[in-house]
């Protein structure tokens, strides 16, 4: 499901996923696009270029385009993949918001440093303009000691998410639910995050 064409480095696409097997001696990366990976059951073990992550439900994961990962399980792990052709997966503008709440940048969370220098053969897929290819290499992608900046996957923790709304008939741009979201190429927004947090009303705390 979803609208555009990676070739033109605009649109999304939509995916279901399921698996009950770690991915091992193979890596992915897709030259497409970014991935947001939003876990339904069970917990992924990611590795990638820059370390490790552990990713369970109530989380989210994002793999910027042409970064090399692989998942590991220990059971069956079932979830959803959004995957924006264009522009990178960012924080919304936060408006009449001010400079707190929502997502705060403080709360995502970039992968712990790891590596490992390994002779054995690996797998590498690659999808790129929606065709899947695949290369041998003889040893560990995962080779990478150190990096710099912040072209990096990361993870967020939904239950941190802090809704923000109007007390009235309406509330401010963006809506209250939105926690990432990817600029059109024109002006606008394409695609919307939209995380549903648990809600906790003000009455409900005074009245306990």
């Amino acid at each position: 499901m979803g609208a555009g064409e990676p070739s033109l480095k605009q649109g999304i696409s939509i995916y279901a996923y399921s698996a009950n097997k770690s991915m091992e001696k193979t890596a992915f990366y897709n030259s497409d696009g970014d991935f947001l990976i939003v876990p339904h059951s069970g917990t992924l073990y990611v590795r990638t270029l820059n370390g490790r992550l552990t990713v369970a439900p109530k989380e989210i994961l994002v793999i910027p385009r042409g970064i090399k990962f692989s998942i590991d399980v220990t059971g069956e792990i079932k979830g959803w993949v959004a995957e924006v052709f264009g522009h990178h997966l960012g924080l919304p503008e936060l408006g009449p918001i001010g400079a707190n709440g929502m997502a705060n940048p403080g709360d995502f969370e970039f992968p712990t440093a790891w590596f490992e220098d390994k002779k054995e053969e690996w797998l590498i897929y690659n999808k790129y303009i929606g065709e899947m290819f695949e290369a041998k290499c003889k040893f560990s992608p995962y080779d990478v000691v150190g990096w710099k900046g912040n072209y990096s996957p990361f993870k967020y923790n939904l239950e941190l998410y802090n809704t923000i709304g109007s007390i009235s008939y309406d509330h401010p741009d963006p809506s209250i639910f939105t926690v990432l979201t990817v600029k059109s190429a024109m002006e606008g927004y394409l695609w919307h995050y939209l995380g549903l947090p648990p809600w906790t009303s003000l009455s409900s705390l005074l009245a306990g």
